[in-house]
């Protein structure tokens, strides 16, 4: 789900890879209509899952993480971004936000699992004030452009204070990758 960037597409059509999009909003343009936590795909049925910023909006995690490792061919990849400390968005359809810890209970049953922060702490803290510009006031977008502007003059010195202080109790996010047990030839 989310906006399939023609530029990927094209790469991927290029390569002689099929890219299929889904969402659940029929509203949306996509392939295909489908409901990731009861998913009509049949078993086994893509090499790679791409998956980035739509767990957050799903009201059964679990039965979505299902879902994912069920269509997911055995060795298929499964890539995987979602929020942790990050704003309202697609209001109200924002249910949850996951820890590293709660996509490893997820999808602890991956091979090669990776879970990744974003960003470090500085930076996350730099983007949620640049956040304000995606409100509706008037007030916030004009005060979010000019924290977005901060932000790139202020990017050096949280690079510099987050290695002075490393910890990882914050990022606005984590990207996931895994690979569902069994093989598969050529990825």
């Amino acid at each position: 789900a989310g906006s399939m960037d023609p530029i990927v597409i094209g790469c991927a059509s290029q390569r002689g890879l099929v890219v299929t999009s889904t969402d659940i909003d029929p509203r949306r343009s996509r392939d295909r209509v489908d409901d990731i936590t009861k998913s009509t795909f049949p078993d086994n049925s893509f090499d790679v899952i791409t998956i980035m910023e739509v767990l957050e909006h799903v009201t059964n995690p679990h039965a979505a993480a299902s879902e994912l490792k069920r269509i997911l061919k055995p060795g298929g990849r499964l890539i995987l971004s979602t929020p942790f400390i990050f704003p309202l968005h697609d209001r109200p359809m924002d249910f949850f936000r996951y820890t590293k810890y709660g996509l490893q209970h997820l999808f602890g049953d991956l091979d090669d699992l990776v879970i990744e922060e974003q960003n470090n702490w500085a930076e996350a803290m730099l983007i949620l004030n640049v956040r304000l510009s995606a409100e509706r006031s008037p007030l916030a977008k004009v005060l979010g452009g000019i924290m977005l502007v901060l932000a790139y003059l202020l990017l050096p010195v949280a690079y510099v204070i987050s290695r002075v202080i490393p910890t990882d109790f914050i990022t606005s996010g984590y990207v996931l990758t895994g690979r569902k047990r069994g093989s598969l030839s050529g990825i």
